[in-house]
Formats: C-alpha cells, sequence, structure tokens
C-alpha cells in the first residue's frame, strides 16, 4: 500500500495518520504515539510569546550572554527553535 499524503490538507494528515495505526495494529506492531500532539489555548501562546521575548531580551542585555549579541540574533531562527523545543519538552 502507497499512502500519498498532501501536505496542505491538515485533515488528510490525521487521517493518514490513523490509517497508519489501524494497519500498525493489525500487523501487531505496538502503535507509536504521534510526535506532534502539544496544544494550548489562546492566553497560553500569548504568555509564551511574551516570555520568549522577556527571555530574548534578558539575555541581550547580559554581557555575558553570547547567544544574543545583537537584534538579528534576538530574532534568529536558533533562539526561537531552543525555546519552543523547550516548551514542546515541557521545559519551563
Amino acid at each position: 500500500m502507497t499512502l500519498v499524503v498532501d501536505t496542505d490538507d491538515p485533515k488528510g494528515i490525521d487521517a493518514a495518520w490513523e490509517m497508519i495505526a489501524v494497519l500498525q495494529k493489525k500487523a501487531g506492531r505496538t502503535v507509536q504515539p504521534r510526535p506532534f500532539t502539544k496544544e494550548f489555548g489562546k492566553i497560553e501562546y500569548i504568555k509564551a510569546l511574551r516570555k520568549y521575548v522577556r527571555e530574548q531580551v534578558d539575555a541581550f542585555k547580559d554581557p555575558e550572554n553570547t547567544t544574543v549579541t545583537d537584534l538579528d540574533a534576538m530574532q534568529s531562527l536558533r533562539n526561537t527553535k531552543t525555546f519552543a523545543d523547550r516548551i514542546f519538552n515541557g521545559e519551563k
């Protein structure tokens, strides 16, 4: 069987995950959890954004911090990813 997934179709992607889970069960394999299941509401999202900005400004002001040395570093993909990884891994 070949599954073709349209990446512009979130419902189709969810359906493909469900199909894979059914096939794994039929084959006697352990069903792996979906790799991306973090959900939060609007208020939690706003608080996370505020925390990110606060951390970036604090790092920018700290002369010993080398991760944020200028405004470009403050908005870098690397710093944003590091922050997102902490949230999605349940770290504070």
